[in-house]
């Protein structure tokens, strides 16, 4: 039986290229007819009785569940292409959308369908690296951009890729350079000594493409794995700057030394057990500066109780984050020896700061950085404060402008 593979160098450059052409055009007939037969016919795999109880009672799989899934759909389909280890898109589509047609639940937030389909793409690459020395496997990964000697990716480097890919199939474009910026980022975040220089020089360069994904509502969780280094508060703080030529660290300090004072002696604290906690940690201490630093400090805790609004979704005292959006955690606050601060967003921990200013300013920085909205319950605090550090006029109603006057707020002068 003829071969429909033209044969390596046995036409000596002679041969009609009319002739290839058409040996290309079989090929394509005949895969054509084999992906046509293959949508016709499969179905899923029966499942061991373990992963059937699991979907009958539609239960969310774990990590392990999830694993013998994937094996299980990887063996049928091998079993389905006769041998081949590598399916087509096409191919990865139909099993991933049977799967998740068959048992709608799987589809975890919208986002099964990408999740599932980099699973199964992952196990065939398994499957295909005790034979990575195979003449097909070999052909095929430099028809698709292999080198030798290439390092492999770890497994944890494969996980981040899963968003990306996602955005890939959702059409948002990110060309082989933003790739490159994204994996040279991860490889760095988990280094004892970094590049800061080179850090500060990627996240220049990728701050369009990083402002596209935030500003196309990519997850919170998603934008980190893919620029862990927003994690930090230096590359919180710089990339506020490059949005709003802003030293926010330098405006925040200005607030809280300026109006910790009038802001304190201008609310009924009488019983505030923040306020209680101060006066007894004040009466301990004598440094000027000490004294200085608890006031600013109880100053960040108390101002949205100058405007009435939710302290909750500002700062929580000694207690577990309950709230979703940026909120500050905030432990022993006037215990200068073991006090904490930190950032949550989405009820995670994003980063430890080591005083009130910091842990102020990432705050502020956070609703910038990551276009989240600001809460309704916390909005004249917030307007407030971003109104001193834009020094714009304040456009708020004439009751918030009555506390301002009571802080001793002063307009800057245009």
């Amino acid at each position: 039986m003829p071969s429909f593979y033209p044969a390596d160098n046995l036409d000596n450059g002679l041969i009609d290229h009319r002739v290839l052409k058409q040996r290309r055009n079989v090929r394509h007939i005949l895969a054509r007819n084999k992906a046509l037969q293959w949508t016709k016919s499969y179905v899923l795999p029966e499942f061991p009785y373990d992963v059937k109880c699991m979907l009958a009672e539609q239960k969310c799989p774990d990590h392990s569940m999830r694993i013998r899934i994937i094996e299980f759909l990887q063996a049928d389909m091998t079993k389905y292409l006769e041998g081949s280890l590598y399916p087509s898109t096409q191919q990865y589509n139909d099993v991933v959308n049977a799967l998740l047609q068959a048992h709608p639940f799987l589809d975890e937030d919208g986002c099964g369908f990408f999740l599932w389909k980099r699973a199964l793409k992952d196990r065939f690459k398994y499957v295909r690296r005790p034979i990575e020395d195979d003449e097909q496997v070999m052909r095929n990964k430099y028809k698709f951009g292999h080198r030798r000697g290439q390092t492999r990716k770890s497994l944890a480097d494969i996980r981040f890729e899963i968003k990306t890919v996602q955005i890939k199939e959702e059409a948002v474009c990110l060309d082989p350079e933003v790739d490159e910026h994204i994996n040279w980022f991860q490889q760095e975040y988990v280094k004892t000594e970094k590049d800061w220089r080179e850090i500060d020089k990627r996240m220049s360069q990728t701050l369009e493409i990083r402002r596209k994904l935030i500003g196309g509502r990519t997850p919170l969780k998603d934008i980190l794995k893919m620029f862990p280094f927003l994690q930090c508060p230096y590359q919180l703080f710089r990339e506020f700057q490059l949005l709003t030529r802003t030293d926010i660290c330098k405006k925040t300090r200005h607030i809280l030394e300026s109006y910790s004072e009038n802001i304190l002696t201008s609310l009924s604290l009488v019983d505030n057990p923040i306020y209680i906690a101060l006066q007894e940690k004040m009466k301990q201490h004598t440094d000027e500066d000490m004294l200085k630093h608890m006031k600013m400090t109880a100053t960040c805790l108390l101002l949205p109780d100058v405007f009435g609004e939710d302290s909750s979704l500002f700062v929580i005292v000694n207690d577990k984050v309950q709230v979703s959006t940026p909120v500050l955690e905030v432990k022993n606050p006037f215990n200068m020896d073991i006090c904490e601060f930190s950032l949550y967003l989405e009820k995670e921990r994003l980063t430890k700061v080591d005083d009130c200013i910091t842990a102020l300013a990432a705050l502020i920085a956070s609703f910038h950085v990551f276009g989240i909205e600001c809460p309704r319950r916390l909005s004249q605090t917030l307007n407030f404060l971003e109104t001193l550090i834009f020094d714009v006029p304040s456009p708020y109603s004439p009751s918030m402008k009555e506390k301002e006057k009571e802080v001793g707020f002063q307009h800057p002068v245009t």
